[in-house]
């Protein structure tokens, strides 16, 4: 475990003579604890960027170097016991100062300080010092928090997770400038939903990602005051611009970047929809998703249940994402009709786009029951309503597939790709204990089959992380060269199996059935199947016939305590699974299957 780095944040004053008003603040960052590599610096005052060329860094015994030039200097090494000394030459902020630090040993660091402008220098010290050392050590905590999470083999190295803590639906993806950034659903104090904030990555493959800090937080005096929840991220002529939900009560509310790095954002102060239409009774109303027509106006489709008839979605319009005209109900479930997978009673996190020449409705599902599912539509898009083609589908298949709340985008391949939150199966106590929760899918591409099928296949970018590779052809043969917590199979199913065949993917020293996860292909019952019921999860069965004189292809990614199973390259079955023993799994071939495996590596 590397060392960590411990930093103790001190506030100084600095005033005029004359006026007694304060005309600067020092800053000194000592770290105390262990080397640290600093790379970079900023400062934030009351959510703009201050101008670097206002910042300077003293360390005692040396030469003070000016931040503004401080790009030759960068990286350099922090010992122990030196202080970087930070001035600031301008007046208080009003609302709060943000102090970030980039390291390479333990990423970023940010502080924020808040404060209550008018109050003398004294005042503010003496009101503000005991919540600026608690809120430091907290973040100390969560330094600690950080590598306890990474030493743990049940969390995954290749699928994207935060550092630590809470996450769940992912926000705002897109490709922008060159990159794609990720924004999500993010409790930064805990391992449980609540205090929702909006957490932010990038990356050039989606697959290495690179932490950002925190987007946007919940503004006590805001009308997020309760949370920032679910959202999008759209162009606004060439202005990145997020609408979301906050709360309480639901609002749609809308911020800006005025930087290409997407790092800070600036919230317009009143919602850009107040209240739901007054002439429909709705158990919800949140998780806008935005596009732009063809000829420039902007269309919204909110998620919605409508009281005592089911989930639905709603049609908004505007010209300037501003003002929001209410267009009526898009499209409508029916919560008492016996087809189960559409008798949702709140629909959540709608997607809806353009796919071939068909459009897909994407819908979470939520209802009475607690029980939780995504499924889709395909069909048309006529004069502000959906017209499905048929009853809908489960998007991730098998009763227990793990993924909700998916968005896509447009990459800079103009491949549509679908990223979801795959749901934990443990309990919320074991998540408080493990000190994370929350895990995306692998990016996946979506196609429409001949027969209309909204199918998903992994990126062929994946392919970059395979390492060692081992073949099994024989019943019962075990793996010797890949073993682990992060890997890829691809298991062949003959079509004349007259046995349960697949693998087992078990511990060292463990009885298959008792400790491990079963992946194959039931003949008997004609379905996939992911049995993780011996690893604390659940069943998933896809139903699947073998048909003509080619195998089936099952393609699998294990990763920490993710499945994911895609049949046929085309249809995804994601499953979370938790080995008593987690050490490296093993896979050992049942029935008349084959395999070819590939560890992972990040």
């Amino acid at each position: 475990m590397p060392a960590i780095p411990e930093f103790v944040l001190r506030k100084l004053y600095v005033t005029d003579s004359l006026t007694s008003i304060e005309s600067g603040f020092t800053f000194e960052l000592n770290n105390t604890f262990a080397p640290v590599t600093l790379t970079g610096l900023s400062l934030t005052l009351d959510e703009i960027l201050c101008n670097t060329g206002l910042i300077s860094i003293s360390i005692p015994g040396q030469a003070e170097i000016p931040v503004g030039g401080m790009s030759d200097e960068l990286p350099f090494n922090l010992g122990v016991n030196v202080i970087v000394r930070v001035m600031v030459a301008c007046h208080a902020p009003r609302k709060q100062m943000v102090i970030r630090v980039d390291t390479n040993e333990v990423g970023i660091l940010q502080f924020a300080i808040p404060f209550k402008g008018g109050e003398s220098a004294e005042q503010e010290k003496k009101h503000k010092k005991a919540n600026l050392f608690s809120r430091l050590n907290r973040k100390l905590q969560y330094v600690n928090q950080v590598f306890h999470v990474q030493q743990d083999p049940q969390h995954p190295q290749y699928h994207f997770t935060p550092p630590a803590n809470w996450m769940n639906d992912p926000n705002g993806l897109i490709y922008w400038k060159g990159n794609i950034h990720l924004f999500y659903q993010y409790n930064p104090f805990e391992a449980e939903w609540g205090n929702i904030h909006w957490g932010h990555a990038v990356s050039k493959d989606m697959l290495h990602w690179k932490h950002l800090p925190i987007a946007l937080w919940p503004d006590a005096k805001g009308a997020d005051a309760g949370g920032c929840y679910s959202g999008c991220m759209v162009n606004n002529n060439g202005t990145p611009t997020i609408i979301y939900t906050g709360v309480f009560p639901e609002t749609q509310c809308l911020a800006t970047s005025p930087a290409d790095d997407l790092l800070y954002w600036q919230k317009r102060p009143q919602p850009v929809i107040a209240a739901p239409p007054p002439d429909l009774q709705l158990e919800g109303f949140r998780d806008p998703c935005v596009w732009q027509e063809a000829g420039g106006e902007w269309s919204m489709v909110l998620g919605a249940g409508l009281t005592g008839i089911g989930g639905a979605v709603l049609l908004y319009r505007s010209k300037d994402l501003l003002e929001w005209q209410y267009m009526g109900i898009l499209f409508n479930g029916n919560a008492n009709q016996h087809d189960t997978l559409a008798t949702g009673t709140m629909w959540e996190c709608p997607s809806f786009f353009p796919l071939g020449d068909k459009w897909v409705l994407i819908i979470s599902v939520c209802n009475a029951q607690g029980s939780m599912y995504t499924i889709y539509y395909t069909g048309q898009y006529i004069v502000d309503r959906f017209v499905p083609d048929g009853p809908p589908r489960l998007l991730d298949g098998g009763e227990g597939g793990c993924l909700y709340a998916p968005q896509t985008f447009v990459d800079r391949k103009s491949r549509r790709v679908l990223i979801g939150w795959l749901r934990e199966a443990r309990s919320v106590a074991d998540q408080v204990y493990a000190g994370w929760s929350g895990v995306m899918s692998l990016p996946r591409l979506l196609f429409l089959s001949n027969n209309g099928e909204l199918c998903s296949t992994p990126m062929i970018e994946t392919q970059s992380l395979r390492d060692q590779h081992e073949i099994l052809t024989k019943p019962n043969q075990l793996s010797e060269a890949v073993r682990g917590m992060s890997m890829e199979l691809a298991i062949r199913i003959p079509p004349d199996t007259e046995k349960w065949s697949g693998v087992y993917l078990t511990p060292p020293g463990s009885h298959e059935v008792a400790e491990g996860v079963m992946i194959g292909y039931d003949c008997i019952n004609s379905a996939v199947v992911v049995d993780c019921r011996h690893a604390g999860g659940v069943i998933s069965a896809m139903p699947i016939k073998i048909s003509g004189f080619q195998d089936l292809l099952l393609h699998v990614f294990v990763d920490g305590s993710v499945i994911e199973v895609f049949v046929e390259d085309q249809l995804p079955i994601s499953a979370r699974f938790y080995v008593t023993k987690p050490q490296a799994l093993r896979v050992r071939l049942v029935g008349d299957a084959s395999a070819e495996l590939w560890k992972l590596k990040i």
